[in-house]
């Protein structure tokens, strides 16, 4: 930490800290009951601080705005005072000379916040479901203005603060950002913005866009007793960044999500968000604001790896949060327009559940492996193998045709909140992408193969170890035989090099072929 301002020091004599947490705009001084937070006298441009009637301004906006998403926390705006030798903190009406003004804030509890409940594996599919819909009837209720949603969150002001990151972003072309990848989410947003200017501008008239939030994070969730959740930190300095799209509020905490892995949570609450708010212009710009939230965080990401330089112990570790960064926003705009889903097929030990696996680990698609679904239909554990001759009994035509029926309508659920999906399978027949055909699912082919005694060296390999995929080598001939499918792929992809390689030539056509 930074030596403290005077303001601070002396702020930090009346209230004894437990610990005190710094940011580039304010200290907070956390005790056992109580945060009193203190504002910097600082100018960003996006705020000015300078001042200290806008400080005073601003902590009374802060406990106004942040008591729309939590009771009894923003507890009153205070100033220090000076009485003889004594220095105290009174109400900020109070008439004597303020020396500096301060929010007092309720203490959370460490154990009630959001991200610490995630850490500990507290969070399941219907909490995660229930959080989504509590944060959309909070911003449902927000009452604003046509005419201050239209001046802070139009066509033309969401196209100028993309403009805007772009043009700050182009100098790190070449060195933190890769030219096509930067190409290739600069362009779908742009297109979107320009296709779409009468939705944006319809989402404004239909009440959407609201004097919300602004900054939508997972550490700013929280649990106000044990099944309510609360929201802190709203934005209060700047109304360009406050009013937002609710689907841009939600889609801030989804990317999130996704890029700490937590990749069915962020499903989860989507779908109770969109439980509120059911319409399918919302869910057409999940992905789009996904995109836009995932591009500021890498922007500012940007900055400060400039500002610190490469001698900067934590310039790597803040590096890989960039790429993560970056790989969710190229995610998100491959598929603004409409869900791309990708089928890894080939027959056993072609690679495809490795390579899978290693895909959805760097860019955020949900990975579907057809032989868990498949247990999971019939009531087996996935982790047990099932040892049944070829095209008998858990691995029937029948059983086949079910599973693969309840891939496709899977496949389709998360689609719609704005999901795609790595499909894990042999798909060795053609009815079974006919299934996928009949939910109107869009998807990419990928064909994983390899030479005979590859495969043969695989699967020996594999009966050593406990897998998921109950392929074996006394079935691969027969598999081979029966393989109906191989001249449907869209990319076909040997696998005997490395995986880094495969996914740099699986993205490279896709993205060469969505440009």
């Amino acid at each position: 930490m930074k030596e403290l301002s005077p303001e601070a020091i002396i702020l930090k004599e009346i209230v004894n800290p437990e610990r005190i947490e710094e940011t580039h705009i304010s200290y907070a001084m956390i005790t056992d009951e109580y945060v009193y937070k203190l504002k910097k006298s600082v100018d960003f441009g996006f705020l000015d601080y300078r001042l200290s009637k806008n400080r005073r301004k601003y902590c009374i906006l802060e406990k106004e705005l942040n008591s729309r998403f939590c009771k009894n926390v923003y507890i009153d705006v205070l100033k220090i005072i000076k009485t003889g030798k004594e220095f105290k903190l009174v109400p900020h009406t109070n008439t004597m000379y303020a020396i500096d003004y301060v929010l007092k804030m309720k203490r959370i509890k460490e154990k009630d916040f959001f991200m610490t409940k995630l850490k500990n594996g507290e969070i399941d599919g219907k909490t995660a479901y229930e959080i989504g819909k509590q944060i959309a009837t909070l911003f449902k209720k927000i009452e604003t203005p046509i005419n201050h949603a239209m001046e802070n969150g139009s066509c033309e002001v969401i196209k100028f603060n993309c403009d805007e990151n772009f043009t700050q972003t182009e100098k790190y072309v070449g060195s933190l950002i890769d030219k096509e990848v930067f190409e290739f989410i600069k362009s779908k947003t742009l297109s979107f913005i320009n296709d779409n200017k009468e939705l944006f501008d319809k989402r404004v008239e239909d009440g959407f866009v609201k004097d919300g939030h602004g900054d939508l994070r997972i550490d700013h969730v929280f649990f106000d007793g044990e099944k309510k959740i609360g929201l802190l930190d709203c934005i209060e300095f700047n109304r360009r960044f406050r009013f937002n799209d609710v689907v841009s509020e939600i889609a801030f905490l989804s990317m999130e999500l996704d890029t700490k892995g937590y990749y069915e949570i962020s499903d989860n609450i989507l779908e109770g968000f969109f439980s509120i708010f059911d319409d399918d212009d919302s869910r057409r710009l999940i992905n789009f604001y996904r995109c836009y939230r995932a591009y500021v965080r890498a922007k500012v990401t940007c900055f400060l790896l400039e500002e610190k330089g490469k001698e900067w112990d934590a310039y790597n570790v803040i590096k890989q949060d960039l790429d993560k960064l970056l790989d969710a926003s190229v995610t998100y705009a491959l598929n603004m327009e409409k869900i791309k889903n990708c089928v890894f097929y080939g027959v056993m030990g072609s690679g495809k559940t490795k390579n899978s696996k290693f895909f959805v680990k760097k860019y955020p698609f949900r990975h579907l492996n057809t032989d868990v679904e498949r247990k999971l239909l019939f009531g087996y554990n996935p982790e047990e193998p099932v040892r049944v001759d070829f095209n008998k009994g858990l691995y029937s035509y029948e059983s086949s045709i079910k599973t693969y029926k309840h891939i496709a309508k899977k496949v389709s659920r998360l689609n719609r909140v704005g999901r795609a999906i790595v499909i894990d399978g042999s798909f060795s027949k053609k009815e079974y992408f006919s299934l996928l055909n009949e939910q109107n699912l869009n998807y990419y082919k990928i064909l994983f193969m390899a030479p005979v005694e590859t495969l043969k060296e695989r699967l020996i390999e594999r009966d050593e170890k406990i897998s998921v995929s109950d392929g074996r080598l006394e079935l691969l001939n027969k598999q081979v035989e029966s393989f109906e499918t191989e001249h449907l792929a869209d990319l076909v992809v040997e696998t005997t090099g490395p995986v880094e390689k495969n996914l740099k030539r699986i993205v490279g056509f896709i993205l060469d072929n969505e440009a």
